[in-house]
């Protein structure tokens, strides 16, 4: 947050006003959004990356938070989530 802060010029109790009043949100589930995006971007656009790979590449602290904002938000594990998609990847292909 400070990072950003101070790339925008303004203190961090403005960005922190402007995500609670404008986005509804907070700093570390917008942030936290952005890299489950970005891991699921990720996987669908190179499948053979492992986990490890993706939360890494994503920012996560550890793979552990990569399963834990996955279970939170798409309610399955990467691995589910990515299976998931290959089959309705197949099943569009098939039609």
């Amino acid at each position: 947050m400070l990072t950003l802060s101070r790339t925008l010029c303004i203190s961090k109790n403005e960005l922190s006003q402007f995500f609670d009043q404008c986005l509804h949100s907070n700093f570390r589930i917008w942030l936290s959004e952005i890299r489950l995006n970005a891991a699921k971007k990720m996987m669908l656009e190179y499948p053979d990356y492992s986990n490890d790979i993706i939360s890494a590449e994503c920012g996560f602290s550890c793979r552990t938070h990569l399963y834990r904002i996955f279970k939170i938000k798409e309610g399955c594990s990467p691995t589910e989530w990515r299976g998931s998609r290959h089959t309705d990847v197949a099943q569009n292909v098939s039609l």
